[in-house]
């Protein structure tokens, strides 16, 4: 996996503060990380706007498709 720009640190550290480092999915504070919701390989901006905080179990749920992130 290549390296992360400064952009995408701050981007992924703002959406955990707004979600209170609380995953969006289950409610778990253990192990937070940050998902875009459009993925960064599909042109999906390095914004907080784009990154929602999920715990790992969570996050990788999503990724294997048993779980569907929405954004209205």
């Amino acid at each position: 996996m290549s390296k992360r720009s400064y952009a995408h640190r701050c981007a992924q550290k703002a959406g955990k503060v707004r979600d209170y480092f609380t995953c969006q999915a289950c409610g778990s504070k253990e192990y937070v990380e940050g998902h875009h919701i459009l993925e960064h390989q599909f042109l999906g901006s390095a914004i907080a706007d784009n990154i929602v905080t999920l715990c790992s179990k969570c996050h990788k749920e999503v990724h294997r498709g048993n779980i569907d992130i929405i954004k209205f």
